[in-house]
């Protein structure tokens, strides 16, 4: 990847979690939702792997499904730890996207709206597996 991994701010960690979007418009319920995979996350967004091409600028709603979550939210009371939906949820902003020769299309998404004490929790799971990676 050479120049753009030189132009990343924050440390991706190369991790395959689900992920649910659906377009940021109103009314979000009514908003059908996709469920596809992250190639890789970081603090500051996300690389979905997706089978349609999604339109650059346009604005999603994230949910990513991180296993533990909850035990790297500051503060958090370890006694209720458990799997079962945990995520984060995210306003992010398609910055690209791509369709590999196989028909695989990919898309960046930059977080513009993350809740304060999420941001730090992923900050702090990111840490841990990169950590554990070494």
């Amino acid at each position: 990847m050479g120049d753009s991994d030189n132009r990343r701010e924050y440390e991706r960690l190369p991790k395959e979690f689900t992920v649910e979007y659906s377009a940021f418009e109103f009314p979000l319920g009514k908003q059908p939702k996709n469920e596809v995979c992250c190639a890789d996350i970081s603090v500051g967004g996300v690389r979905i792997k997706t089978e349609q091409l999604l339109e650059p600028e346009s604005k999603v709603v994230l949910k990513i499904f991180l296993p533990r979550f909850g035990k790297f939210h500051p503060g958090y009371l370890k006694v209720f730890e458990s799997d079962v939906g945990q995520y984060m949820q995210a306003i992010s902003e398609v910055m690209w996207a791509e369709k590999d020769a196989d028909g695989t299309c990919y898309a960046g998404l930059r977080f513009l709206d993350v809740d304060e004490d999420d941001w730090r929790a992923l900050e702090n799971l990111i840490r841990k597996y990169s950590q554990e990676a070494e």
